[in-house]
């Protein structure tokens, strides 16, 4: 065998090693990568939480959405329980719902970007989050679509996307990102998009200097409702929230309003306790399941239906509770229940 078809024969043997990367394989090569980032408020208290991933030593990339709003944020590698405190941002795209992210001290596997060529509908890919910093959530599908929006384009996916995984990668044949994922939707269905990785390919070419992320001031709502909406949480919400101090003991009651066309559970839930000063005393984080919860069992809520639910303050759950504090609520994480 000459020189010339001995090139020829590696390189054909190359790429069939590389677009012949099985499930499982492309799932060890996300998953390692894929982190949990946790965003806090100025107090340090939860906001939310996403998943990104590693394109290169102390650089990770998750959506814009994850981390806006927060005073600071911190990040885990799956499986493991030391948190990397999140030092600022090096570039930001927020057209695009894109930011890279600067986490002094992290290291781990890098993923490569694919091609600025967007994938061909009916592509296989593979969708991989990580969160809360639990165990690699990993999911397969394919390319259904390409939208056109105002200022950009996304992909839409068949794999699933939960709460919690947007910012994680969404992985061609050959372990390569081709878009990011961001749990949406549109006109009241479940669907799942990714913005290309052409847009994160202009963005890596713009890292600059280390900015906190709480000059990252959340957008004011309005009563506009874009095509795709990034922020799918918003579609359950905390309705009702009243303490009554005339039990004993004190005695709080509550709904949870599910907005979507879609059934919901395991809705997670931080409660925040606010003297007459406006500083936190106390908080509680619970989920509310079917079997879980302190407050009995609550399992599906059906599309915009609400349950109605009340507890007495004792042990557990134990909050600090005087006359005068109040009480807030944000909604964490739920799971969406295909039909």
């Amino acid at each position: 065998m000459n020189k010339i078809k001995l090139i020829i024969f590696l390189n054909l043997l190359f790429s069939i090693e590389v677009s012949g990367q099985s499930a499982i394989e492309i799932a060890k090569i996300g998953i390692q990568s894929t982190v949990s980032i946790v965003a806090l408020d100025n107090i340090s208290q939860p906001l939310g939480y996403g998943s990104g991933f590693i394109i290169a030593d102390e650089l990770i990339v998750t959506n814009v959405h994850v981390v806006e709003g927060a005073g600071s944020a911190y990040v885990l590698l799956n499986g493991q329980e030391k948190k990397y405190t999140v030092s600022g941002y090096v570039a930001i795209d927020r057209t695009n719902d894109l930011i890279i992210l600067k986490v002094p001290g992290l290291a781990g596997s890098k993923l490569n970007l694919g091609s600025e060529i967007f994938p061909e509908i009916g592509e296989k890919i593979y969708a991989v989050g990580n969160p809360k910093g639990l165990n690699g959530t990993f999911s397969e599908g394919i390319i259904s679509g390409i939208r056109e929006l105002v200022t950009n384009q996304v992909l839409q996916i068949t794999a699933p996307i939960s709460p919690g995984s947007s910012g994680g990668p969404v992985l061609n044949s050959a372990g390569q990102v081709v878009g990011i994922a961001f749990a949406s939707y549109s006109e009241g269905q479940n669907l799942n998009f990714a913005i290309p990785v052409k847009y994160l390919i202009t963005l890596n070419s713009k890292i600059g200097t280390v900015i906190p992320i709480s000059t990252i001031k959340a957008k004011p709502k309005t009563a506009k409702v874009e095509t795709v909406n990034p922020n799918i949480k918003e579609g359950v919400s905390v309705r009702n929230l009243v303490i009554d101090y005339n039990w004993s003991p004190t005695h709080i009651s509550f709904s949870i309003k599910n907005n979507l066309s879609y059934t919901v559970s395991d809705i997670k839930i931080l409660f925040l306790i606010y003297d007459a000063t406006g500083i936190v005393v106390d908080y509680l984080e619970d989920t509310y399941a079917e079997g879980k919860g302190y407050y009995g069992d609550v399992g599906e809520i059906k599309p915009f239906l609400a349950r109605s639910i009340e507890f007495n303050v004792g042990y557990p759950p134990k909050l600090i509770l005087k006359s005068g504090y109040k009480i807030k609520a944000r909604i964490l994480d739920f799971k969406i229940i295909e039909e």
